[in-house]
């Protein structure tokens, strides 16, 4: 090569947006091959992603989306740029569905299909999961989330998380293949995802990271940055209060607005149109059900800092245990409640999740301590004699009361709902999962076990609803 012709090849190696629009090809929306020029939500990634490898070395980075706006792709070309640029370099992507593995196969082919033959390695061995350029000793490898254990044996350096919010058994492959990954400069761990609700691994990474409690960068792109996401606007189009002050709160223009008044018609409610398309960070996890017993407004409203608590009258922990521990079953609903001096009710923990009877009983016997709590209230309606005696295995002094689920869950939601909406209930900090259920409970449109929600109504129709014990001490024993 001549001077001319190492200075091109200098550029494509380090400028990776000239080096995509030159050297990599993609299938655009309406199916024709074009290069790949990245629009505005992947320059903006690109741009967080470089600022976090110059300042720290390495990428460790959370991308919080809507759906459709090329963040897989983006992904897929960088780490194809980075693994046929240097020597003993590995890329492993990690996807939710066995479909979603062979797309993104699919575009890393068509990268290295495409690719002009004076920057195109030699690959040695294809097939639909692995491609290798042997003389690079680098590679690039994908893999689907539901397979326990894959990609654990692998080293890494550039690992892609696709769709984590909807990963079966997160937490394993967090334990397994992202270990992968060595803790060194140079290496990137990107995993992104739209939301699924204030709950799940992803989730808590991206609490983690809003909190600066990790390493991990989260990047935010919110739908309307789409430019496509957008729609000719009918001649009787008006926009619904609502509308106009979403408008307002975004910076919208009224195409947009219609398209998302279409969207919203086509997934059929705003609340998946928010989990799908989210505006802002934090309405992203938020999927509010029309008809919901709660409103974040209410739950906000009546937000209190522990700073701001009066002395408590009573204070108990309510649980609302599951019938099973597998990966599959509900979550125990663990909740610690207070009744103040001024006769509110304060919802002081969420200590809910997933346990193992063992699990759950040791959490609830520690909450009263740490709580000094009056008493434990469980619902016993699956588990009957079973409950008590589990938490008594651990402390057999523990003061405890058994309630039944004779009404339906209506009947027993409606008088907490009603203290909440008269300011008499607070939450004391953010309970995210908790507010999340509780803002899509309606029970008469059915869906899952609202666990949490079951575990405050027992805790708060304990302190409000009940007249207090007579007599007898009210924590330990009787």
């Amino acid at each position: 090569m001549d001077a001319w012709e190492r200075g091109i090849r200098r550029r494509l190696k380090a400028e990776f947006p000239h080096y995509a629009e030159k050297c990599l090809k993609i299938r655009t929306k309406q199916g024709a091959i074009a290069p790949f020029i990245l629009n505005r939500a992947q320059q903006f990634i690109h741009t967080c992603l470089e600022e976090q490898k110059k300042t720290t070395g390495k990428v460790r980075a959370l991308i919080l989306k809507g759906r459709q706006q090329g963040c897989s792709t983006y992904v897929e070309a960088r780490f194809y740029w980075q693994v046929t640029h240097q020597r003993g370099a590995r890329a492993f992507i990690l996807t939710h569905l066995d479909d979603a593995t062979r797309n993104i196969y699919q575009i890393m082919r068509r990268f290295h299909d495409y690719c002009p033959v004076a920057v195109k390695p030699h690959a040695s061995h294809a097939n639909s999961r692995e491609l290798v350029f042997d003389r690079l000793d680098s590679g690039y490898q994908v893999g689907t989330a539901h397979s326990q254990g894959v990609g654990r044996s692998n080293t890494v350096q550039y690992f892609h998380g696709s769709e984590v919010a909807y990963w079966a058994n997160a937490e394993e492959h967090v334990s397994g293949v992202l270990q992968a990954v060595p803790d060194m400069a140079g290496t990137e761990v990107i995993l992104e995802s739209t939301a699924a609700g204030a709950q799940g691994l992803f989730y808590t990474l991206c609490a983690a990271a809003q909190q600066r409690r990790s390493e991990y960068r989260l990047i935010f792109v919110p739908w309307f940055w789409q430019a496509e996401y957008r729609k000719t606007l009918p001649e009787d189009f008006a926009a619904s209060d609502e509308e106009k002050a979403y408008q307002r709160e975004f910076g919208l223009d009224e195409a947009q607005i219609c398209w998302r008044r279409t969207k919203i018609a086509e997934l059929g409610n705003i609340w998946t149109f928010r989990r799908e398309y989210p505006a802002s960070a934090e309405e992203a996890f938020r999927s509010d059900h029309p008809g919901a017993f709660w409103t974040r407004e209410i739950i906000h409203g009546n937000r209190r800092h522990k700073d701001d608590m009066p002395e408590m009258k009573r204070i108990v922990v309510a649980v609302d245990p599951a019938t099973t521990s597998d990966r599959y079953s509900d979550e125990t609903g663990i909740i610690v409640a207070g009744l103040g001096i001024d006769d509110h009710g304060y919802v002081m923990a969420d200590l809910s999740g997933k346990y193992a009877p063992a699990q759950w009983a040791t959490i609830v016997v520690a909450a009263c301590y740490k709580y000094q709590a009056d008493r434990v209230v469980a619902e016993v309606n699956q588990g009957g004699d079973m409950v008590e005696h589990t938490l008594r295995t651990f402390d057999t002094q523990i003061s405890y009361k058994s309630v039944h689920a004779s009404r339906g869950k209506i009947a027993r939601a409606e008088p907490i709902a009603a203290l909440d909406a008269q300011g008499r209930i607070h939450h004391v900090g953010m309970f995210g999962a908790l507010e999340d259920q509780m803002c899509r409970f309606n029970p008469a449109a059915g869906g899952a076990s609202p666990d949490r929600v079951d575990a405050r109504i027992w805790a708060l129709t304990e302190l409000m609803l009940n007249k207090p014990p007579s007599a007898g001490p009210c924590l330990w024993g009787g």
